[in-house]
């Protein structure tokens, strides 16, 4: 028996505006991690902050599995719509965007372990579809896709101008490191960089990236670079403390190192853009 429900889905999806295929994303960041545990989110959400306190107007795709961005920001998730609505069809990305600290805007997550399986091809590629009507409300797209490998990891990555790998010095993360980039990276026109949390030692991110460049350009023929390091949160020493939020302690080193991201992010942008519009000439030629 057809329910309302799935009739309601069916008549969303059958007038939803259709977007071009081949529609040019926001510049976008993608973050992911090396594995679980180093900081991927908090990374994502602080980059998304830097980038909107310098002037872009940033939006927060929360893609991840886990999907705690909303909870890290003190937003109710059961209040509007969410990822999870625009993948079922039952509204717009646009419709889904909420406001955010620190000038973003996000487009929440809901966890739940069941959802990962749910998120199949056709679901990825409504996503896909309407990311690129964000253009109208952002200069930035910052989408953070938890860690571990899939069909969403490398389709995200592949429309993404620059994807911050995190890792942090501990072995095991560098390791993970290396088997993520071996496994999930779709071609070679995606700028990879390394980027080392929990670090307070630049000469150990700087190993810790040293190591990976070395043993990609060895074993995978690939070049990767590096992104800024995020050093450990004093925050972070006390047992059941929040993550870091930048701009709720603007005078740390933990808040000037992200704004260095922040800016380095956006230069990579910014020189992303402008290779695409020399392109564009180009074949308009």
């Amino acid at each position: 028996m057809i329910d309302q429900a799935y009739q309601l889905r069916k008549l969303v999806l059958d007038t939803a505006p259709r977007f071009d295929s081949d529609a040019v994303l926001p510049p976008t960041v993608v973050v992911a991690g090396a594995k679980g545990g180093v900081g991927t989110t908090t990374v994502a959400i602080n980059l998304a902050a830097a980038l909107a306190q310098g002037g872009r107007r940033t939006v927060f795709v929360d893609a991840a599995p886990t999907a705690d961005a909303a909870a890290m920001l003190g937003i109710d998730v059961d209040r509007g719509a969410s990822l999870e609505d625009v993948l079922s069809g039952t509204c717009s990305v646009a419709d889904a965007l909420r406001s955010g600290p620190a000038g973003m805007m996000l487009l929440a997550g809901e966890w739940g372990p069941e959802r990962t399986n749910a998120r199949s091809s056709q679901p990825l590629d409504r996503l896909c579809e309407h990311l690129p009507s964000l253009d109208a409300y952002a200069d930035a797209l910052v989408v953070d896709v938890g860690s571990g490998v899939s069909p969403w990891w490398r389709r995200l990555w592949s429309h993404s101008a620059l994807v911050l790998l995190v890792t942090t010095p501990d072995d095991v993360a560098v390791v993970d490191a290396y088997a993520t980039i071996k496994h999930g990276l779709p071609d070679d026109d995606v700028d990879l960089r390394v980027l080392v949390n929990e670090c307070n030692d630049a000469s150990s991110a700087t190993d810790v990236q040293s190591r990976l460049a070395a043993a990609c350009r060895r074993f995978l023929g690939r070049s990767i670079g590096r992104a800024p390091l995020l050093p450990r949160h004093a925050q972070l020493t006390d047992a059941g403390a929040s993550a870091p939020l930048a701009w709720e302690a603007p005078a740390t080193v933990f808040a000037r190192n992200v704004h260095q991201l922040g800016r380095f992010a956006a230069d990579v942008l910014a020189q992303h853009a402008r290779a695409e519009r020399t392109a564009h000439q180009f074949t308009s030629c």
